[in-house]
Order: structure tokens, then sequence, then C-alpha cells
């Protein structure tokens, strides 16, 4: 019985919820193999070529076509979603929600027959933080006093996650934040109860991800203001520094430059120091050596420890920090002068000096604007370790631009207006342990040898998200690929191993933890580990190094020519390049070879395998869906999945991880597998279709 009613049509089609409007509207519909266009002999797809079947014995025919049957025509794909989403929602690291979840799934997998579903605690946070629902709006100020006041608009807007709210609907006028003491001055006494607006800068430089590290950065400051941590004069401790060891820069992350501190100490016993980041990170450095003009050193702090490198030229300083994921960021540095107060740090300590004095009016929070209509969510500083006790008191919200647009326009339309949200944040005091979920279809000839299919199913959880496309659908994919499995009754020779894992949107914590306590032996025998982590599209393909490719191409080739979009046929179909027509709408998996190492990423849990020597794949995401749209925002709800690109998605994982636990050895491992060098494939064009980038 399914879960949740959705449109429906016959075996040949597939409904398409891809958008709300679409919902509304009626059926999409795309045939699983349009008889007009079907392919009559099997093929694997090879660096976007189509080539034949490697002879490679894997599963057998029969076992094959049992699975295709239950994946195609009894899915039940957008069901799981529909748990995942519509029933528990967003699902934090470490919250109520998450936890929930987590249960469902290893009793949903347990049922089906699975063995040893288990939830398996990697680690313990400090607090838990539970958001519930959560508005925010604009209230007109009726000038009669015998009329009600009226709302005249909805916001939309995020908070950090572990970070404080309010006690029910708070309500107050607002006020913009001085800059300087002076500007202060002009509105002293305006600030108590009040919603304070923050300059929105559109101009800075930085993505919608910046704004969610400048509340970090904002919420430490206040909150070091508060407690007396921060200095009020800027020459207190310029006697003190050596003129020479400090320097002061930007640490680069993805193109927003955050405000950092390195500071190095060279003497006849070593290189000693420390580094930070604010409002992120700090931490002393260690096993410093200097090469010429360079020194390298590790940077130990909160997320982990770094390794850095810097080029000094004179007073300047440039190079990289390599975080504890693989990636990389550009960092450079100036030589501070300590025994020089300049006009900018004047200006700067005029500016915090003003902020002190709003704090001290007890303001009812702050208001920030996003880049663009999307908000995006991330955490507070030390999101694991900080107490209820040690949690600062000041609120802010992150509003769309339009929202924030919105309101200074009627403010400087002379409205008498006030702001309200209600931010329901709950915070349970720890320890509270964290999981994975993992459970075993146990192989028949060879159960200690392992295939990984695996997603994250934790989610950012800002208000609005369902975290559906980051990453209910790759949650979903892999609960589905496990139920066909195991409905179809076929028999892998190798344990086939189903992980949900915690903690990916914090650092790939729970894959981490999961890989760490494997022996190295235990490592040796995982054929390979897959991840869906990439949004709605389907599962269109993989980066392989060559020496993989013949296993993978065999173990895909059951999926290509199976799944037809009308939908993306014609729209490759009205489009210029006549040499895309003959593929145009098919949902094949393309094996691309990448030398002699698998070129990827470290952007998801497949890194942390690939780290220890296990080759990790996450699947390229092809189709027309765009994942930046949802991705972390108020958007990632349930209506943006597209149903015939994850029946694909969870067929093709259910026969690439038969496949491989049937094939003759494990995946080939010659020498190192992999290379942090690719940028993550998402929305990759079809071969033989195009994709929307509208929302781009």
């Amino acid at each position: 019985m399914r879960l949740f009613q959705f449109c429906t049509t016959p075996l040949v089609t597939l409904t398409t919820l891809s958008g709300l409007a679409v919902a509304l509207g009626g059926c999409e519909t795309s045939n699983i193999a349009s008889p007009l266009h079907t392919h009559t002999a099997q093929y694997a797809v090879v660096a976007g070529e189509h080539v034949d079947v490697p002879d490679v014995d894997m599963g057998s025919s029969r076992s094959v076509q049992k699975i295709i049957d239950q994946g195609r025509n009894h899915s039940q794909v957008m069901d799981i979603l529909g748990v995942y989403t519509l029933e528990y929602g967003p699902r934090l690291t470490g919250s109520t929600n998450l936890e929930n979840a987590q249960r469902w799934a290893r009793d949903e997998l347990a049922s089906w027959g699975l063995k040893d579903a288990r939830l398996s605690e990697y680690a313990t946070i400090a607090t838990r933080f539970d958001r519930g629902p959560s508005t925010g709006k604009v209230i007109r100020i009726s000038d009669d006093p015998d009329k009600e006041n009226t709302d005249m608009h909805t916001i939309e807007f995020s908070t950090l996650s572990w970070s404080i709210g309010t006690e029910g609907p708070v309500s107050g006028h607002v006020a913009f934040l001085p800059t300087t003491m002076s500007e202060y001055e002009a509105n002293r006494g305006g600030y108590e109860g009040a919603w304070v607006m923050l300059d929105p800068n559109y101009g800075g430089k930085g993505g919608i991800r910046s704004t969610g590290y400048m509340m970090r950065d904002r919420m430490t400051l206040r909150h070091e203001i508060r407690e007396g941590i921060h200095s009020n004069d800027v020459g207190s401790d310029s006697a003190d520094t050596v003129a020479g060891n400090e320097w002061k820069g930007t640490f680069d992350y993805n193109g927003s430059k955050i405000p950092a501190t390195m500071d190095i100490d060279e003497s006849d016993a070593g290189i000693t120091g420390s580094m930070s980041i604010d409002g992120f990170a700090e931490g002393p450095i260690s096993e410093a050596k200097r090469d010429g003009d360079s020194i390298n050193f590790k940077w130990t702090h909160s997320m982990g420890t770094s390794d850095i490198t810097v080029t000094i030229d004179g007073d300047t300083a440039a190079g990289k920090s390599v975080a504890t994921s693989g990636n990389e960021y550009p960092v450079e540095f100036k030589r501070a002068d300590s025994k020089a107060i300049t006009d900018e740090e004047l200006a700067a300590q005029d500016e915090i000096d003003a902020l002190a004095a709003v704090l001290a009016e007890n303001p009812a929070g702050f208001i920030s604007s996003s880049k663009d209509e999307r908000v995006w969510t991330t955490s507070a500083s030390d999101w694991a370790n900080r107490e209820i006790s040690d949690y600062p008191i000041d609120a802010e919200v992150n509003v769309r631009q339009s929202d924030y647009d919105f309101i200074t326009a009627r403010l400087h339309e002379g409205l008498d207006i006030e702001v309200e949200f209600d931010l329901n944040h709950k915070l349970t005091a720890g320890p509270i342990p964290t999981y994975n979920v993992i459970a075993d279809i146990p192989g028949t000839e060879f159960p200690d040898e392992v295939v990984i299919i695996s997603a994250h199913i934790d989610s950012w959880d800002g208000p609005g998200s369902m975290g559906a496309v980051d990453n209910a659908t790759g949650s979903a994919v892999v609960t589905e690929a496990a139920r066909i499995i195991m409905e179809s009754g076929v028999k892998p020779k190798r344990t086939i191993r189903i992980a949900l894992w915690g903690g990916e949107e914090q650092g790939l914590l729970g894959s981490k933890a999961y890989v760490n306590s494997l022996s190295e032996e235990e490592l040796s025998k995982i054929s390979a580990a897959f991840v869906d982590d990439g949004g709605t599209n389907y599962q269109g393909g993989i980066p392989a190094a060559d020496f993989m490719v013949e296993y993978l191409a065999k173990a895909s080739s059951d999926t290509n020519g199976l799944f037809f979009s009308q939908t993306d046929y014609d729209r490759a179909m009205r489009d210029d390049d006549p040499d895309n027509d003959e593929h145009a709408g098919y949902l094949d998996v393309n094996i691309r070879p990448t030398g002699g190492k698998i070129v990827t990423h470290g952007g998801s849990d497949h890194a942390s395998f690939n780290r220890k020597g296990v080759p990790g794949f996450f699947w390229d995401e092809t189709g027309r869906a765009n994942y930046s749209y949802a991705w972390h925002t108020q958007n990632d709800t349930f209506d943006q999945a597209i149903e015939e690109y994850l029946i694909q998605s969870a067929t093709n994982m259910a026969l690439v991880a038969f496949n491989l636990a049937n094939a003759p050895e494990l995946l080939p491992r010659d020498g190192e597998v992999y290379s942090d060098e690719a940028a993550i494939q998402r929305n990759l064009e079809p071969i033989g279709s195009i994709h929307d980038h509208s929302h781009d």
C-alpha cells in the first residue's frame, strides 16, 4: 500500500513530480521505455560512447530481470521519500527528527529481512538542537487606536542551527545598526526591544554560502562583547606583540574571504605559533618546517587538522590550506605592524564600540540579508561541544534579499511597521548520541567481502526545508535499492551493506568514524562504496580509474536502454544539435575513465573510503533538476523530487551492487585509487539531452 497518494499512470509510464506546478496541474509522464525509441541490443556506455558489454560473469540474467521488474514496475521510492521528508522533515545531526527517521529506516530494513540492522553510534554531542515551526512577518501599526494592526508581509528566513531562539513571538520596531559611536548617539535609546537591521553589503564578494559564515562571525563577536572577552582598547595588547610575528589576512572559502590571523614565532628551538579564522576556528600550529621561503605546518582546530603551506615574500605570505576533507582553500596574509594603530583599526574599534552600546540596550535581535531569494542554513561555531549555558543570547535571522528590501522600503516610505519573529528552537542538554544506520544482505559465498551502497540521511533544517534533495532523495534511493534486492529474492555471493550516514553536513563525521573503526583487513575486503548525494537527478555515471572501467561498465550495463524520459527527449529534440538526437531521452549510465586514479572530489562520504584506499564513488547526478536551487535552502522540499529519475537511480543502484557482489573478484585496485582534483558532478547534461540552467 502506498503511504502517500500520487497521480498514477499505466505501467509503461511514470509520474514525475518535478515541481509544485506540475503536481497541481496534473501528471507529467515519462516512458520507462519508449515504443518509438527502443534499443534492441544491450550495451555499456564508456566515455560517453556506446560500447560492447565487457565479457565478465556477474549476476545471472534471471536474477537481473527480477531486480529490473521490481525496480521499474513496483517502485516504492516516492513512498520512502515521503516518509523521510513529509513525516520526519528536516534531519539535523543529533536532532530528534533524525533519530526518529534513523529508527524507522533500521526497523524497515529489518522487516524486509536484512540482517543486523542497527543504529551504530559514532559520537556524542553536547547539546541537541530541535527546530520547531518558525515564522516571520512584517506588521503595519494602525494609526487608529480602535483598529487592529495588520500583517503586511510574510518573511522567508533562516537562522544558524545550534543557536538561541525566542520565547514565542517577539515583535519590535526596526532600527539600523550604527557603525560609529556618533551614529549611535544620534539614536541612543532607540534599540531597546528593536529588531536591528545589518548592512546588507550587496556589493560584497562571496555567494549565498558566505552569509552563514558571516553570521557565525557576528554571533561570536556579540557573545565576546557581552562576556567581556573582546577588548575595547585597540592598543591594549599592541605593546606585548612582537613585531613581525603576527600576520593578518584571509582564508578564501569558495570565493568568500574570511578574516584570519596567523602567528609564527621562529627561534633556535623551532617554529611555534597559532592560527585562527575569525568566528570559525582557532588553535596551535605544530610540525612546522621551513624550506627556503616556504613554511609548512599542521593547524589543529575544532573541525580537525589542516595542512598549511605559505610562501613568504617580504611582508606578504600566500599559500593554501588543505582540510581534513581534502579540499584546498587559498590563504594570504600581510605582516602586521604591532607598533602602529592604523586608521582602519580605529574605525573598526569605533564600530565595535557602537555594537557594544546597542547590545547594552538589549535589542530583540538582528536581521541580515541573503545574497538572493534563497536563505542558506549552516551551524553555529563549536556546535558539537557547546553547552547550553554557553549559548550566545542574541538571535540573528537571515532573510531573503526581497524581504530585506521590503522592510527598508516601507521604512523609507514613513510607514509605522514592526517585525515579528517566532523562532522555535529547543535545546536539550546532552550527551546526545549520533548514529549511522547499517544493515546487511549477507553474501552466500564470500560473506566477509562487501559492496556498500550508501547515502547520508542527515540534512540541514532551516525553516521551510524538508531536507529533500540533500539528501532524502539519496537515502530513499538506497533504502529502495535494498527493498528491491530483498523483494526480488536474489542471492548475492558477497555481502551488500546498506549505510545511511549521519553527520555528513558537518564534515563526513559518520562515514569517517565508520572507516576509522575498520581494520586493514576489513578495508581490504570492501569491493567498492557507492554514495548517492547529488539531488533528485538520475545516476548518470561515475568517474573510474582505467583499471576499474571494465567491471563498472559491465555492472551498470543492465540499466542502459531501460529508462526513457519523454520530457528529456522532447527538450533535446527542440535544441539545435542533431548529433544528440540518437540517444536523446535515455537515462543511461556513463562510466568516465579518469586515468590511473579515480579523479573525484572530497565533498561527500565516498571520500572517507577513498582516503583509506577503498574505491569510493559519488554518482554523477544527470538531468534537468537544478540542485543549487534547493541545496541547503528553504526550497529543499518534497515537490522538487523527480520520480522517474529516482526510480532509475534505485534500480541502477540495486543492479550495480548485485552485479559487483557476484563478480569473479573484488573491484580491481591497482596501487593508489584516488585523486581529489575534480569538482562535484551535479546537474550534468544527459548524453543526448539538455539541462535547464534557468535557476543557476
